[in-house]
């Protein structure tokens, strides 16, 4: 394997973290809501503050990284679908530190309940992946400018994504807190029957 094979498939590997990852976190956030599992709620905040710096930070830019560093081992020429991949690294970044960590926090303090969390990281989830996966097309394609008939695709779905993050973040306004405890139900037929403890007389 050369050195730029090796570099591309350091780069491809980071991007599959990446946005495993992170499609991963959505549809757990997304299960948490639908199932009402207060105990996923509970800990969504926390798995995914604990996910941000062992996961998705090192993903990202080795992503960033191994991908310019193949740029520059392949002798790549000036691209325009190159420079889209770089601005969703910036985009991605900046929903990190101006919406996502800043919900972790108001939640950590008691100021954020978990429902209303877990619908806000869906929303940021949504808008992020959204770009992510365009991004990934667009390396594929390999559009030459911003006429590019791609790029006009592209600019409709992601107007639509944010649309949608747009209107679940609406929604985490009105959501109200989940019942984390299972409900009691009578014992049926088929359930285990507990010995009875006959209390013994004192002596």
């Amino acid at each position: 394997m050369t050195r730029y094979s090796l570099l591309v498939s350091l780069h491809v590997g980071s991007v599959i973290v990446w946005l495993g990852a992170g499609t991963t976190l959505a549809f757990v956030a997304l299960y948490a809501r639908r199932a009402r599992n207060g105990v996923v709620l509970d800990q969504l905040g926390a798995l995914v503050e604990w996910m941000g710096p062992r996961v998705f930070a090192p993903a990202s830019l080795a992503a960033v990284g191994f991908g310019v560093a193949a740029a520059h081992e392949g002798h790549w020429p000036e691209m325009f679908w190159f420079h889209v991949g770089e601005g969703a690294f910036v985009f991605s970044f900046l929903m990190t530190v101006a919406v996502r960590l800043p919900l972790l926090r108001r939640a950590r303090r008691g100021a954020l309940a978990a429902p209303r969390l877990a619908q806000y990281l869906l929303a940021v989830a949504v808008a992020e992946l959204t770009v992510l996966y365009l991004t990934v097309a667009d390396m594929v394609a390999k559009p030459s400018g911003i006429g590019a008939s791609a790029v006009r695709y592209g600019g409709i779905i992601v107007a639509v994504g944010f649309l949608a993050a747009a209107a679940i973040a609406y929604r985490a306004r009105s959501a109200r807190a989940v019942i984390a405890a299972p409900t009691l139900r009578e014992p049926g037929p088929s359930d285990p029957v507990e010995p009875e403890v006959q209390e013994r007389p004192a002596a």
